[in-house]
Parts: C-alpha cells; sequence; structure tokens
C-alpha cells in the first residue's frame, strides 16, 4: 500500500514538472516569435484620379515599399482605391493577414504560406500603381468613412491608415482645386458633413499621408489645414510631420 502511495506521488511531482516545463517553454516562444508585440491593421487608399497617373508610378510605390517592409506575423492589411464611387462600389484590391509563427508548425509550410500571403498582397498592389486610367473625380471624404467601417470590428490590433493621395478632393459637392480654402469654408465642410453624420469615428487611428501636392505653396497649406481640421474632428492621431508629398518615415517606433 505504501509503495502505491510513493509511486503516485512521484507520478505527481513528474506532471507537475512537465507542466510548469510546457508553459515556460510557450513563455519563451511566445518572447521569441514576438506574440509580446501589438500587430497592426494598415488600411492603405489608393489615389485613382487621372492627376495621379505619375504618382503612383513614383511616390505611391516608393511609400508603399516602406509599408510592405513593415509588415509582421499577425499584421492584417487591406488596401482600396479613392474613385469616384469609392463608398457606393468599395472592394478591397487586397485584405490579407501576415501569418504568425508557431511552435507547433511546420517551418516549411509556414514559409510558404508567408511567401504566398506576400506574393498576392505585392500583386495586388502592383496591378493598381500600373493601371494607366484614372477617374475624373476624387471622393477622399467618404473614403474615410469606408475606413472607420473596416477599424470598427478591429478591437486589438493597432490601427494605421495610409492615404496615397494629392488630398485634393475633387467631387460634387466639394472641388478644392477650384475654390478658395478659408477657415470659413473648412468650418462650413465640418458642419454640414457632421449634421449629416458623415464625420468618421477614427479614434485611436494614426494618419500618414504620402502624395500631397497643390498648385502652390499657399494652396499646400490651406488643403493641409482643412485635412488637419477634419481629421481633429474624426478623433484620428493625426500630425502635420506625417502629411507630405512622400513617405518620409513609417512606424520607426513600432
Amino acid at each position: 500500500m505504501r509503495w502505491w502511495n510513493n509511486k503516485y506521488l512521484w507520478l505527481f511531482f513528474i506532471g507537475l514538472f512537465l507542466f510548469i516545463n510546457a508553459n515556460s517553454a510557450k513563455v519563451n516562444a511566445a518572447s521569441i516569435l514576438g506574440k509580446d508585440k501589438v500587430s497592426k491593421i494598415i488600411i492603405v487608399f489608393v489615389d485613382m484620379s487621372g492627376s495621379t497617373n505619375k504618382a503612383r508610378k513614383s511616390v505611391y510605390k516608393n511609400a508603399f515599399d516602406m509599408i510592405y517592409k513593415s509588415l509582421d506575423q499577425g499584421d492584417r492589411i487591406v488596401v482600396g482605391t479613392i474613385t469616384s464611387h469609392s463608398y457606393i462600389d468599395f472592394k478591397p484590391k487586397v485584405d490579407e493577414e501576415i501569418p504568425e509563427k508557431s511552435v507547433w508548425l511546420n517551418r516549411l509550410k509556414y514559409e510558404q504560406h508567408l511567401a504566398n500571403t506576400k506574393k498576392k498582397i505585392q500583386e495586388g498592389v502592383d496591378q493598381l500603381f500600373n493601371y494607366k486610367y484614372g477617374t475624373q473625380q476624387t471622393e477622399i471624404l467618404n473614403s474615410l468613412n469606408i475606413a472607420d467601417t473596416i477599424f470598427h470590428g478591429e478591437k486589438k490590433r493597432k490601427k494605421i491608415l495610409v492615404l496615397l493621395s494629392d488630398m485634393i478632393q475633387d467631387s460634387k459637392e466639394y472641388k478644392f482645386e477650384k475654390v478658395k480654402i478659408t477657415n470659413k469654408y473648412i468650418a462650413t465642410i465640418i458642419k454640414n458633413r457632421t449634421g449629416q453624420k458623415l464625420i468618421p469615428n477614427l479614434s485611436n487611428v494614426k494618419i500618414y499621408v504620402a502624395g500631397a501636392t497643390a498648385a502652390n505653396s499657399k494652396k499646400f497649406r490651406a488643403i493641409q489645414l482643412l485635412w488637419t481640421r477634419y481629421f481633429d474632428a474624426s478623433g484620428a492621431d493625426f500630425s502635420t510631420h506625417r502629411y507630405g508629398h512622400s513617405l518620409l518615415e513609417f512606424e520607426k517606433d513600432s
């Protein structure tokens, strides 16, 4: 009887030892694989207006290369277009998630899955950048509402929005290039869209803009001020340091 009690006692301690070591291995694996790092969702909207045909092959492409290199396991990337019908018939060109590493997953299978995912992303984006024809109008404002919808379902990932655009809204309602942008004009846009419940909720969303341009420096600053105030009204994390013709840096501190 005593022998049986000792046997069960030894089995208990062996089981406890294995359990502790298994959990320790999981913690170490998580640390090695970067599981403690917060993954991100990046939405990239590409301006497809005719005025951006050259920028898509240069400025936008260079900016996306930086975004692409930042992708890490667990990240989701959504790439869509800014057109005259963005809000009505939006369909993402890319919506992929970078696979996560696992100590239980075959390394070869993981590498194949990762390569296939990155290939899909690159091919989808290349098709947009190589598109020869542009749309006549640009609905940048309504594109932000699409971003709001996509971000709404994301509860854990860090939210980032990248606008590859000249930022010159050209729609039936607003034509930034043709009007004089004043404080009153900016306030009117925000008031009208607030009344229509069209201001997106972009709280905790970090915004980058690359491709911004204008006829002259005065117009550039006026359009930049308009977007600064509009992003502020939406609750976004925005700084003019992340607004320009080129994407100078992207998530260096991440």
